[in-house]
């Protein structure tokens, strides 16, 4: 009998250490592997035209989309507690045009013969919660993780680099859950299309102004990083209000990229009943136009608004107009962007910015980072030597120790 115990304690042991051994392992690779990036200046919004993301918009096509949202997925583990069908139908309910799921590492196909379905999954599984949306993804799914703190721009760039190999749009998400991304990264960061600027509870509004201060053109986007129905409390926090005629993908995400989208903030009830959500869906004013006349952004609005703010650089108000539902701001040479933010007492309303351009059209996205060579071998270099004289002395040790006897 004891020796069954014992060939069962080893055998469970081998089978808990192989694969804890196999992560510890991937991990030190993913560690050490990554290249060393070096990063130009940015450069600021530029030019005497301005681009605007909402020119040629239509009052009547605003489709209410969610993109990002977990059902229950890898046997429950992640943190979902509902099926997609009853997720789908609550989204549905509300009015959601577009319900897309995002599944921590793994692309949800079940309404893949729809039109509106986006294959999109949450990349990202540390402990930092550095995560980013993977939408229009070709199925294939990157491991490569940092289980600890990412403090490293490099890592944070190469994982995006990475991940916009495989997809149409990258956004990343919630930057300012727990040590995600920093404000001061969004003046280097590059190569993605998208910021989740609110997501459920948080607001990332200075990263955001810190991205586009520094030239980078990451559109909005917000979710509410639904993890299932039960928690109704959860649902319709952050909606995406995308301008165009159809919701196909690929409609979807060129209007998203372009800018003609805006974001839809409710107010945070603790315990709302499904007959108080529908009501407030039915409170959704709609932006009108958004349009420049010279030097003079203006913005006209479906209802009165309490308060229409514009924003610039840095996050800085330049003007407040009340109790209207049309507001009027000339833009100053020190403007490098311009972007509107709406409330009527309830819901929060907040616009993509118009941003300087030499020709009125969309600014080319910097390539701020690139891998710096020199560097990256001389840390290979540093590993390799370090591993070599940690071999060398264990050798060293070991023929010492038979020495002895």
């Amino acid at each position: 009998m004891k020796k069954i115990f014992k060939i069962l304690l080893v055998a469970l042991s081998v089978i808990i250490a192989l694969p804890v051994a196999f992560l510890l392992l991937m991990q030190l690779w993913f560690y050490a592997s990554y290249p060393i990036y070096s990063f130009k200046e940015p450069v600021s919004f530029s030019g005497n035209y301005f681009y605007n993301p909402y020119a040629g918009v239509k009052a009547d096509e605003w489709k209410k989309c969610i993109f990002h949202a977990h059902t229950k997925s890898w046997v429950g583990l992640t943190n979902g507690d509902s099926h997609h069908a009853e997720v789908v139908e609550v989204y549905k309910k509300l009015g959601f045009d577009v319900v897309s799921i995002s599944n921590y590492m793994k692309v949800d196909t079940t309404d893949a013969s729809q039109p509106s379905y986006i294959p999109s999954y949450e990349h990202g599984y540390g402990y930092g919660k550095t995560h980013q949306l993977v939408m229009g993804s070709d199925g294939h799914i990157l491991w490569r993780d940092y289980f600890l703190i990412q403090n490293s721009l490099s890592q944070k760039q190469y994982t995006i680099d990475l991940l916009k190999n495989h997809c149409k749009v990258l956004a990343l998400n919630h930057p300012d859950l727990r040590y995600g991304y920093t404000p001061a990264d969004f003046k280097y960061l590059s190569n993605y299309d998208l910021m989740e600027t609110f997501n459920g509870a948080r607001s990332s509004l200075i990263y955001w102004d810190n991205a586009f201060t520094h030239g980078h053109t990451a559109w909005v986007t917000g979710n509410d990083d639904s993890h299932g129905v039960e928690k109704l409390a959860d649902i319709q926090r952050e909606v995406v209000y995308v301008n165009t005629t159809d919701i196909a993908c690929d409609t979807i995400l060129q209007q998203l990229t372009r800018g003609a989208a805006y974001i839809v903030s409710f107010p945070r009830d603790t315990n709302p009943t499904m007959a108080h959500k529908m009501n407030m869906a039915g409170k959704v004013s709609y932006l009108l136009s958004h349009q420049l006349k010279g030097d003079t952004l203006e913005v006209q609005w479906s209802r009165e608004m309490a308060q229409i703010t514009f924003i610039s650089d840095s996050g800085k108000i330049l003007s407040v107009t009340n109790n209207s539902d049309l507001a009027r701001y000339v833009i100053q040479p020190e403007n490098t962007y311009v972007r509107v933010a709406l409330t009527d007492g309830e819901l929060n309303y907040t616009l993509n910015p118009v941003v300087r351009s030499a020709d009125g059209s969309m600014p080319m996205k910097q390539e701020l980072g690139s891998v710096n060579v020199v560097k990256t071998i001389l840390k290979y270099a540093t590993i390799i030597t370090a591993l070599a004289v940690v071999i060398a002395a264990s050798i060293s040790w070991r023929r010492k120790e038979r020495g002895k006897h």
